[in-house]
């Protein structure tokens, strides 16, 4: 960064790590690494932080308790600094680590059941990366937005149920939801490989701090600062659903493939 005016720091701990040294090293030493290199170049003007909504010392959320341990921690070396706490990010090209890949994994895998841990139906605000990329923009051409915090969240709230029953609305799949009490979530996570290919396979949607994301509220704090004081009029939701389901609707809809082969043809 010697060479740059602006930095813009949005590492985060990857979606399937386990041990607190990895999330303590992505939320919190990598950060403040990269805060203090940004404050010793003097042509840095603007530093952003990407944390995340939710964000508090007594959090169950290994990766939420770090995050805020990071915001201090970077606002200590780099006073100036603007953070963006978002919510639930969603993006319609990488589904694997959403709520939407989880779904569309189980449709592809299970033929239409949806497991859903007993008791985990927290309510959530999804908002899309490119209104995240806008409000950094926002943020560089507005002054007034150093020093500041910013909680961004979309225009709706939905239940993680919710989001599957609009899931399968779109796909047109008749609902199958099997609620799975959480001790045996959590013996099927601990379960060897060999007893079961499916229970292998579904592991990796199994981690504790995944399942710990979807039992606590994401949402925007009242009286916060968000969108609206970056000018900015977020996505809905329900507007771009369809693109992330669109390869199971293609799979379960005889019609969509026929369509498909005579657009082709």
């Amino acid at each position: 960064m010697k060479s740059s005016n602006v930095v813009i720091s949005c590492v985060g701990s990857h979606v399937w790590a386990k041990t607190e040294n990895e999330f303590e090293d992505s939320n919190i030493r990598v950060p403040m690494a990269i805060a203090k290199a940004a404050k010793n170049n003097r042509h840095v003007k603007r530093f952003i932080y990407i944390s995340a909504a939710g964000a508090e010392p007594n959090s169950h959320s290994i990766r939420l308790r770090t995050k805020y341990i990071g915001e201090q921690e970077v606002k200590a070396i780099f006073p100036e600094v603007t953070i963006l706490r978002p919510t639930c990010i969603m993006n319609t090209f990488e589904k694997n680590p959403t709520v939407a890949g989880k779904w569309n994994m189980q449709m592809k895998m299970f033929n239409r059941m949806n497991w859903l841990p007993a008791g985990m139906n927290s309510t959530v605000q999804p908002v899309f990366a490119n209104d995240i990329a806008l409000a950094v923009l926002n943020c560089l051409k507005m002054e007034e937005t150093i020093g500041q915090t910013y909680e961004l969240g979309g225009p709706h709230t939905y239940t993680f149920e919710e989001i599957y029953e609009m899931f399968f609305s779109i796909t047109e799949i008749k609902p199958y939801t099997n609620l799975v009490p959480l001790e045996k979530v959590y013996e099927y996570y601990h379960a060897n490989r060999w007893i079961s290919p499916y229970r292998y396979l579904f592991n990796a949607w199994l981690y504790p701090e995944i399942m710990t994301q979807e039992a606590q509220h994401l949402v925007v704090k009242p009286g916060s600062k968000g969108f609206d004081d970056l000018h900015i009029k977020p996505i809905s939701f329900g507007t771009k659903v369809h693109e992330m389901v669109d390869d199971v609707y293609w799979l379960y809809n005889s019609h969509e493939v026929n369509r498909r082969e005579g657009a082709n043809n």
